[in-house]
């Protein structure tokens, strides 16, 4: 049975039963998959690139990794916080270099590599979003035309999303809700960087779309 890995942090990664309702938008992306194939949700809270890549949990995956699988990579979040030394990595130093390299010994193993920019935080200005990812989206677009593997933007399209729905229902989205309404957060949550239901939901839409409009279409999908 083939694999389609997703490798990124906390927006994707499989939470645990007292973060609910947090969902990362890997949780959802398996009813995109034809059935002959597996999904190995890697991702993990607060991972960066730097931090993926010293922990040696690309080599796990390498050790059970194919040829012809498929490997969806998407750090960015993390590798912006360069306040953290153990995960902060320079979006045109380290960042590039670590993305080459994750890409490279992919490739080496016949597995397909596609980047994928971090999706959009909800911080609103004077009504209007704020972009607060910086140069890594742009980074991570360079590293993939020199790695020549896919790059589907998403940080674009959830900025647009959450536009369109504004300051106060693109609440929905994220973590941000007031209290009584989970059993998990009685005081509610201001959090607007990690996913409910609906936002993995449509992230986990956003990356299907992206992949199903490149000229190589992912065997993988239905």
């Amino acid at each position: 049975m083939k694999r389609l890995f997703i490798l990124g942090d906390s927006t994707a990664a499989v939470k645990s039963d007292n973060a609910r309702p947090e969902t990362g938008w890997g949780e959802k992306f398996g009813q995109y998959l034809k059935p002959d194939w597996l999904l190995e949700n890697r991702a993990v809270n607060g991972r960066s690139t730097k931090d993926f890549l010293a922990k040696g949990e690309l080599e796990e995956i390498l050790s059970i990794a194919s040829s012809g699988d498929i490997a969806l990579v998407q750090y960015g979040h993390n590798d912006e916080k360069l306040d953290d030394p153990s995960r902060g990595a320079r979006a045109w130093h380290e960042y590039i270099v670590n993305l080459l390299y994750i890409a490279g010994k992919l490739q080496q193993k016949g597995v397909r590599a596609i980047f994928l920019t971090s999706i959009a935080r909800r911080k609103f200005e004077n009504g209007l979003l704020v972009d607060t990812h910086g140069d890594w989206p742009a980074a991570m677009k360079c590293a993939a035309e020199r790695a020549g593997v896919d790059c589907i933007d998403l940080t674009i399209p959830t900025m647009i999303g959450i536009m369109k729905e504004g300051e106060e229902c693109s609440k929905k989205y994220f973590m941000n809700f007031s209290s009584g309404l989970y059993d998990n957060y009685p005081d509610g949550d201001e959090d607007n960087t990690h996913l409910r239901p609906e936002g993995a939901e449509w992230i986990a839409s956003l990356v299907y779309e992206g992949l199903s409009k490149l000229e190589e279409k992912p065997e993988a999908l239905k």
